[in-house]
Parts: structure tokens; C-alpha cells; sequence
């Protein structure tokens, strides 16, 4: 039993990382925006899907709308999804939890989720939900009941209640995320609070799901989340557990009481590099090697790697529509360690700035893509899929100039690629100095396949500007 008492880290080290996260490239989807499947259970007033996204409006995206879509899903060669949260709640983002137990009815029933899984799995894709536990809506059932009922409520110590009585306006006398009255803090010194949410966290795993996201858990007390992991774990062994940590990582991670974060410090670094430009290559990879020094190679192997979400501006809006930026960005995300996260409608070249922008609809007519970015993520994907060495291999860094190259070896026993990149507008020309076991026959694998060179002790190569490139190791 949970108590203030006997609260304390218990790290579980007996359990191993997912064996298929290495394997994963994941697509994260807001499930109001992606597709809508069924319009029977769209809300009373809808916009028109591709109006501008305001905080408030809807558009009618649904589970339906994501099991039709498995095919597009599959053409674009992910293999593993992420849904922001799609319990009930009456907001477009559903991070207002009205009831845990029950799927927003605008995003379908109970019947229509479990057949989602059912061809996600069908279809070899994993799905991981997202958790929202460190608060819940203003509407849930409990928080309704002390706004009744006042001290008298039997709830009352689910949350911290300042005074009485206990009210929202002017101004909420409860503790709230970022104090928005209509998102109060939930108490886990309260016993039954964290019976209820474990109740939660069991229900939907049992359902078949691949693991969880959860939604700012360094606002939960960390005493909670062994309690939490232990039980995933003991469900499911191969259960992926990923948490929305935007800054160090250490205590959620030495501890193991995460598999893994939404990496954005990496993704802050890829921004300055690629993006923005105000970092060279040689800080790019002091940065990384940073980063890499704070974790085993086992837990690099499984970070969330993301260019964007929810939260983010679009990735080629912060490259001010710069495609040549992004595309090199890309070529980097899908060839580092870590699990490469795709954005829904990144793909495609959607921009927008921060929310709500960023949560634009989904444009399906392929007419409006951009058929450039979406063949590189196409490519980039595949190869990720099929090249184990991009997925295991060792990273290691090969070039790297105050001029803007970068190069690095992914390497097995058995395989090697180079990726080398030129952030620079000129043509470049660089000579590596190749180890004896990296000598022999390379061919180009992208963008294109290409020739191929024989390599002895150096490899002297000529980079065309704002260019990057994959080469495969043929062996001697």
C-alpha cells in the first residue's frame, strides 16, 4: 500500500528496455485533427476541416478516422503511434480529464478504440496512449462533488484546497496546472488517489496497448512512479513508458523509473544546428556527446527523438520555410540513436506556429503536399527499417568542421554507414581518415542510390552545398 510513510525510490532494475523501440519510427497524432472517420459522433458545432485552429473549435477528428488511415500510415512505413490523450474530456486536446474510464464519445465508444488496437497490431504497429495523472478536468466527477459539497465532500483530500470555501472565481483557492482553475492538481498524499489512477493505469493496459506518454509527471511527486512502473511492467514486460521532460532527465531516468523522455534537449540542440543556425557543428556535437555522457547507451538507444509536437511550432516554420534545413535535419533525426517521432502532417510540410497553430487539420489532398519533404521521410523511414546498423550501430563522429560539416559512423561488426551533411552554402571538400576495418567498397544509399567508391586510407569526398548523404559499407 501507497502511504506518506513508506514513500521512497525503488528502482525496478530487473525489468530490460523494449526490445522494439530500437525497431520503431513513431507518429504522433492529435486525434481531433487528424481524420474524421465518423461523422455521426462530431460535437453539436464543428469548423470546416482546414479552417484556421483556435483554442476552442473542433473538427471532428476520431478513432475511425485513424483506423481508416492505417493504409496511409503504412505507405509512409511508421510502425509505431503516439495519441495525445483521447479519454473524455470536453476540450479539443482532452488534457481536461472528465472521466478516465471512458473514451470521448466525439472520438468514438469503447468498441471502436479496441478495434483501432486490434488492426494496429493486425498491421505489426504498436500504440502508446497518453496519460494525463498529474491533474484532471474541472468537470471530473470527483472535483464536481467537493465544488458541491465543499469540505463535506468525501474528495475533498484529492486535492489541495486552500481554504473554504472552496471556489474557482475570481480567482481558484486550489492548487492548479499553471494556475488554470479548470485543471486542479491532484494530491497523491491522498492514498486513494493513487488506488484510483492505478485503477486507471490497469484498466487501459489491459486493453493491449503498447505503453504510455505521461503528460508532465515532474508535477507528480516522484515517490509515485515506481508504483506506477512496477505495474505496467507486470502487465506488460515490453510496455514503453516515455515521459514529457523538458529539461534534465537524470533523476527519471538513472533511476529507471522511465524507459524514456520526449528528448527536446536533443531536439533543442537539432534546432540551434539545423534551424536556426547559431551553433556550429563543433558545439552540435559537444552538445550530443553532452547528452549521450548523461545516459547509458541503452537508454540513448530508446529516447523519444522528436522534432516537434503538440507543444512545438511546426519544425519548418522554426526553419523559417526552409526546406534544404529541415531536409538535413531529417537525414540527421533518422540516422542518430534514439526512436525517430514524426509529427502528424510534418510529412507533408505543414507549418504553423505554437499552439493552437501547430495543431493544424490534417491535408489529405495530396495536391497541397509537399511531395519533396514527404519523399524524403518516405526514404529516410525505410531505410531506418531496413539498415540495422542505423537502428544498433555504434555512433561515431568522424568529421567535424567549423564550416558547418558533420559526419559520423553508425557501425556493427558487420556493417557500417557514414552519414555527412553541409550546412554550408559553398561546395565542400573533406579527407577521413579510415581505420582499417572501415576500408573497402562504399555505395550512396541516399537521397538516391549512387555510386560507389573504393576507400583506402583516406576518403576524400566533395559535399555539395546545403547537401547531406548516406553511404553503405560493401566490405573489402
Amino acid at each position: 500500500m501507497y502511504t506518506s510513510a513508506s514513500r521512497q525510490i525503488v528502482p525496478d532494475l530487473s525489468v530490460t528496455d523494449p526490445a522494439w523501440v530500437e525497431d520503431a519510427v513513431f507518429y504522433q497524432i492529435f486525434p481531433e485533427r487528424f481524420f474524421n472517420g465518423d461523422p455521426s459522433n462530431d460535437p453539436a458545432s464543428i469548423s470546416s476541416w482546414g479552417d484556421k485552429p483556435e483554442l476552442y473549435n473542433f473538427f471532428g477528428g476520431d478513432l475511425e478516422g485513424i483506423c481508416q488511415k492505417i493504409p496511409y500510415l503504412q505507405e509512409l512505413g511508421v510502425n509505431a503511434l503516439y495519441l495525445n490523450p483521447i479519454f473524455d474530456a470536453p476540450s479539443n486536446h482532452k488534457y481536461d480529464t472528465r472521466d478516465y474510464f471512458r473514451i470521448a464519445p466525439e472520438f468514438g465508444d469503447i468498441r471502436t478504440y479496441l478495434r483501432l488496437i486490434r488492426q494496429l497490431h493486425k498491421a505489426d504497429m504498436r500504440i502508446i496512449l497518453d496519460g494525463v495523472f498529474n491533474h484532471t478536468g474541472d468537470k471530473f466527477w470527483a472535483f464536481r462533488d467537493v465544488l458541491l459539497r465543499q469540505e463535506r465532500s468525501p474528495y475533498a483530500k484529492w486535492f489541495y484546497c486552500h481554504d473554504k470555501p472552496i471556489r474557482q472565481n475570481p480567482k481558484p483557492n486550489y492548487e492548479c496546472w499553471w494556475g488554470i482553475e479548470t485543471l486542479p492538481k491532484l494530491n497523491y498524499s491522498e492514498p486513494e488517489v493513487v488506488k484510483y489512477i492505478l485503477q486507471v493505469v490497469k484498466f487501459w493496459t489491459l486493453t493491449g496497448i503498447d505503453g504510455w506518454r505521461l503528460d508532465v509527471p515532474n508535477e507528480v511527486t516522484i515517490d509515485f512512479w515506481p508504483y506506477f512502473r512496477k505495474l505496467v511492467k507486470s502487465m506488460n514486460p515490453e510496455a514503453y513508458i516515455v515521459g514529457e521532460i523538458w529539461d534534465d532527465a537524470g533523476p527519471w531516468l538513472d533511476n529507471r523509473l522511465f524507459d524514456s523522455v520526449m528528448n527536446y534537449r536533443w531536439r533543442d540542440l537539432v534546432l540551434r544546428f539545423f534551424a536556426q543556425e547559431e551553433i556550429n557543428a563543433a558545439q552540435f556535437e559537444a552538445g550530443l556527446s553532452d547528452l549521450r555522457g548523461k545516459y547509458t547507451p541503452e537508454i540513448t538507444a530508446n529516447m523519444f527523438n522528436l522534432l516537434g509536437s503538440h507543444d512545438t511550432p511546426r519544425f519548418l516554420t522554426l526553419c523559417d520555410g526552409r526546406k534544404d534545413r529541415m531536409l538535413l535535419a531529417l537525414l540527421f533525426q533518422f540516422t542518430y540513436p534514439g526512436a525517430p517521432v514524426v509529427y502528424y502532417g510534418d510529412e507533408i510540410g505543414l507549418t504553423g506556429e505554437k499552439d493552437p497553430d501547430c495543431r493544424k487539420t490534417m491535408i489529405w489532398d495530396e495536391s497541397h503536399w509537399d511531395r519533396e519533404i514527404f519523399s524524403a521521410y518516405k526514404s529516410l523511414i525505410r531505410l531506418r527499417k531496413e539498415k540495422m546498423v542505423l537502428k544498433r550501430g555504434d555512433y561515431i563522429p568522424v568529421v567535424v568542421t567549423p564550416d558547418g560539416i558533420m559526419g559520423y559512423f553508425r557501425s556493427l561488426p558487420d556493417a557500417r554507414t557514414l552519414t555527412i551533411f553541409n550546412r554550408t552554402d559553398e561546395l565542400q571538400h573533406v579527407s577521413i581518415p579510415m581505420d582499417s576495418s572501415y576500408r573497402g567498397l562504399w555505395k550512396k544509399i541516399y537521397p538516391l542510390d549512387g555510386p560507389k567508391e573504393i576507400v583506402g586510407e583516406r576518403w576524400n569526398l566533395a559535399l555539395p552545398p546545403r547537401m547531406g548523404t548516406i553511404w553503405e559499407w560493401q566490405g573489402r
